[in-house]
């Protein structure tokens, strides 16, 4: 009930008459949210939230749009699941700090990167330094897509589609391919888990609480907060974001523009899903409307399929119109087939060829009663002409 009055006021007061674009998402667990929109309207916002002592603590994340608005339109839904995951949300400690992963700073998970790094590098034929890299675990909780464009350095990259399908650490076999906590040591093990704004992890590590994982860190702040404090340092490629920009370069962070960052380790991790080549990092959507696979994709590759993600979604019956390198298609909708017409009653008729059907008799009807005032004046018009005949006089007085 407080959830939806908040919507109310948000509605009729805090967002109206401000330009602002975006998703905000609200139940009783928190507040998750992207905007769009000026500074001042947009931080107007974000300071107004902040207010609310229970909101205090929350980290607001700041980057440039120099393309105006990220977002087509503004979202203000009240969702049960602030995060789509596997399970039901309302059953997870969302708000118990104790149930989540431990925050590290960027500081502190740069240090523990390099720390790995250095033991698996430098000492990687002493089994001991061995032994300490099995004990840190990079585990990146994002999509495969989001991995392609960026990751830290030394991450797997998770094969799954949609956050809701993460399914890391939670089965009981002790090998499986595509999960990296697959036969870990759930006690000993440190799991450094990061994603793009730190709250999949809040959510995702008391899935990982409740499976046993005793040493769970997260990055605070994600990794849009990593770029902004410590740079590039272990990262490498771009960082993507759900709305129009999709994959920001670190120097965006910074204040710089996209042009001026030219360091190889931003641009040489992405390649085309087709033929392997580096390509700018540009996503786009299969044109098979039925697959809508968000993929990379060279401009040449692009051209020869038609913008479809393979050759068998080039013989698909639904296929859109391939666009540009910076346009997105409109919503699925616009899109799909139209529905078929109901099934038509006997003797039914259209609502035109009904309109035609009273047109036509209302004609009839006006010919038929101007035949019969005529013939009626007609008559008159002779009874008045014997009736001077007859009476000159009268008619002569008058």
């Amino acid at each position: 009930m407080l959830t939806r009055r908040l919507l109310g006021i948000l509605r009729s007061w805090r967002l109206q008459g401000r330009n602002i674009r975006g998703r905000i998402y609200i139940n009783f667990q928190g507040i998750n949210a992207q905007l769009s929109g000026p500074r001042k309207d947009a931080m107007d916002y974000a300071n107004w939230v902040k207010e609310d002592e229970r909101f205090a603590p929350t980290y607001i994340q700041v980057s440039p749009s120099p393309r105006g608005h990220a977002f087509p339109r503004l979202k203000l839904r009240y969702k049960p699941s602030l995060v789509q995951v596997c399970e039901d949300s309302d059953s997870l400690p969302l708000t118990d700090p104790t149930a989540r992963a431990v925050p590290l700073t960027p500081k502190q998970w740069r240090e523990k990167l390099e720390k790995r790094h250095d033991a698996l590098t430098k000492g990687a034929g002493e089994v001991s330094n061995l032994e300490n890299v099995k004990k840190v675990l990079l585990l990146d909780v994002r999509n495969r897509y989001e991995w392609d464009v960026g990751h830290f350095q030394g991450a797997q990259r998770p094969e799954v589609e949609c956050f809701k399908s993460t399914e890391f650490g939670l089965s009981d076999e002790k090998e499986v391919e595509a999960d990296p906590l697959a036969g870990v040591d759930k006690e000993n093990t440190e799991i450094l888990m990061y994603c793009t704004g730190g709250i999949r992890c809040d959510v995702y590590s008391t899935i990982l609480r409740k499976k046993g994982f005793k040493n769970l860190y997260s990055l605070r702040g994600g990794v849009a907060k990593y770029l902004k404090e410590e740079g590039a340092s272990q990262w490498n490629g771009r960082l993507f974001v759900f709305d129009s920009r999709l994959a920001v370069p670190p120097a965006f962070y910074h204040g710089e523009p996209a042009a001026d960052d030219t360091s190889s380790s931003t641009s040489a991790i992405a390649r085309c899903l087709t033929c392997g080549s580096e390509v700018e990092p540009v996503h786009r959507n299969c044109a098979n409307l039925d697959c809508n696979n968000l993929y990379l994709s060279c401009a040449a590759c692009t051209a020869k399929l038609r913008g479809c993600c393979c050759s068998e979604c080039m013989e698909a019956p639904r296929l859109r119109p391939v666009l540009g390198q910076d346009e997105t298609y409109q919503r699925w909708h616009n899109y799909r087939d139209p529905p078929p017409p109901p099934p038509r009653p006997p003797g039914w008729v259209s609502r035109r060829a009904l309109k035609r059907r009273r047109r036509k008799e209302r004609r009839k009807e006006e010919e038929r009663l101007k035949h019969t005032g005529a013939s009626e004046v007609h008559c008159s018009s002779g009874g008045e002409s014997s009736s001077e005949q007859a009476n000159p006089s009268f008619v002569h007085q008058v």
